[in-house]
């Protein structure tokens, strides 16, 4: 399984925000995380609308974290980014127009090993990640 760009970027842009008390314009996160403007933007709307960041209008304003990074896992980023962990287009909520859906045993299968990984990747707590991440500005953190 690979993660989507959107994904990492996400979680490279979530580091940063934890990485300051001070809201942080789209541009100092694209300048910061090497990401266009443009995509900043648009990964930043979708974890506004997940309620994971928020932003300020205004004089100072930009975006900051709504929550601590050791409340967001891997598992809620890839489910917002990626529509959570399918092995089988056909277990998904895009799922495929097979006629054997409803009596394959391949779909049952894929569909335990998807929510088992699922639930394992919603284990890993975003700053526990950021330990390795190995940048001195993050110590504090």
């Amino acid at each position: 399984m690979k993660l989507s760009v959107q994904t990492r970027y996400a979680v490279r842009i979530l580091f940063e925000l934890a990485a300051t008390a001070a809201p942080l314009a789209i541009g100092d996160l694209s300048e910061k995380t090497g990401i266009s403007p443009r995509a900043v933007e648009k990964i930043c709307a979708k974890l506004r609308y997940d309620g994971i960041s928020t932003g300020i209008v205004g004089p100072g304003g930009g975006i900051r974290l709504q929550v601590p990074l050791g409340d967001i896992s891997l598992g809620r980023l890839i489910d917002l980014f990626e529509d959570g962990v399918q092995f089988e287009v056909c277990c998904g909520d895009k799922a495929n127009d097979c006629p054997n859906q409803r009596d394959c045993e391949n779909r049952a299968v894929w569909r335990k090993v998807s929510a088992e990984i699922q639930k394992n990747l919603d284990a890993i707590p975003l700053d526990s990640l950021l330990r390795h991440y190995g940048i001195a500005r993050f110590d504090r953190l």
